[in-house]
């Protein structure tokens, strides 16, 4: 991954951005440019579990949205609509209405589906794909600490690592010939409801 920009690199250009969203429809992560899309985040909104971009959308702003869904297990996917907090809540009372034990890795999976990890999700795409750092988290962003935050992931401090590795989407430290942050052992979040029935139904 390069880590500083060349002088001849363009921010945003639209054939990186198109090699995104052929990235994106390749793991799974429905996306499909949409003039005049726009939703929490400029230029890009979330639909019913599918990503629609505006053409002009900046890329860190599609990495950063589509990490929403990836780390949101598949059968929920479809509840992410525009306020991303509105299919959280129902996300949780579903697994809680179902009586999904803490332990288990679909719980685990539920509980790290905020911003942090769609951040870290993002860095780790943008990586992938070999994009500059200042490309994957602009310094304008997050509220002016894009700079601090691209800092945090390089050094595997920031805590959206840590909630990815709990969802069990990456090592923090390599171990056993097994790659750690920023190497993703999958892209999406496909862990399903447990087996077992809850003890007493």
């Amino acid at each position: 991954m390069r880590t500083s920009l060349s002088p001849d690199y363009q921010i945003d250009a639209p054939e990186t951005r198109d090699r995104v969203m052929h990235f994106l429809n390749g793991i799974g992560v429905p996306a499909r440019y949409e003039d005049g899309a726009t939703g929490f985040s400029e230029g890009c909104c979330i639909a019913q579990g599918a990503l629609h971009v505006d053409p002009a959308c900046r890329i860190s702003t599609i990495l950063h949205e589509a990490g929403h869904l990836a780390i949101t297990p598949r059968r929920f996917r479809s509840l992410m609509n525009g306020n991303l907090y509105a299919g959280h809540r129902e996300m949780l009372k579903v697994v809680d209405e179902a009586g999904v034990y803490p332990d288990d890795p679909l719980y685990r999976a539920v509980i790290q589906c905020s911003d942090p990890e769609a951040t870290a999700w993002a860095w780790a795409a943008g990586t992938e794909l070999g994009l500059p750092g200042e490309e994957i988290v602009r310094d304008d962003e997050y509220g002016g600490d894009g700079e601090a935050i691209r800092l945090a992931l390089q050094m595997r401090a920031y805590i959206g690592v840590h909630g990815l590795a709990h969802a069990g989407f990456c090592a923090i430290r390599e171990r056993n010939g097994v790659a750690a942050w920023p190497r993703l052992h999958f892209w999406t979040q496909e862990v399903g409801f447990p087996e077992y029935v809850p003890a007493g139904e």
